[in-house]
This record gives C-alpha cells, structure tokens and sequence, in this order.
C-alpha cells in the first residue's frame, strides 16, 4: 500500500489513478467477499460499507472525498491479503 501525501497534487492524481483502477465489478467482487459465511467478522461494517460507497462512485464515475478513496484502497489490500490465505 502506497502512502499518499494528500496535500501533494502529484499525490492526489496517484490516489486517484489507484482508485479508478478499480472496477465497478472490482468493488462488488470484495463485497461479495466480505460477506462470504467465513470473512463476515474479517470484515467490519463500515469497511463493507466503504466499499459500497467505492463501488457507487465508480459505477457514476465519480470520486468519493480523497480520505475515503485511501481508506478503500486499504480496505482492498486487506481483502486481497484475506483471499491469499
């Protein structure tokens, strides 16, 4: 996971890159993920709810608040830790 300076505009223009490099379909694989019988308690609510968020600004093309946008990168980095183990 990239650490992203976000008061740097170079920054923002990586994190936002990152973001849309992402899916639609991406956000509800890990949705789907995170409410699989076995990962229901890897996951918490708020982080399922984030990647819902995520996966509606994607489907309107649209960037959620650049915090937001970090925090579902990391929500994502940790599933794709979960699925490896």
């Amino acid at each position: 996971m990239r650490n992203y300076d976000l008061s740097d505009p170079t920054d923002l223009d990586l994190l936002k890159s990152d973001f849309e490099a992402f899916t639609p379909e991406d956000w509800q694989e890990m949705i789907d993920f995170s409410l699989a019988d076995g990962n229901k308690r890897k996951v918490s609510y708020d982080e399922r709810g984030c990647l819902m968020a995520a996966r509606k600004k994607a489907l309107y093309n649209a960037f959620p608040t650049a915090k937001q946008m970090v925090w579902a990168l990391k929500i994502a980095d940790k599933i794709e830790e979960l699925k490896g183990t």
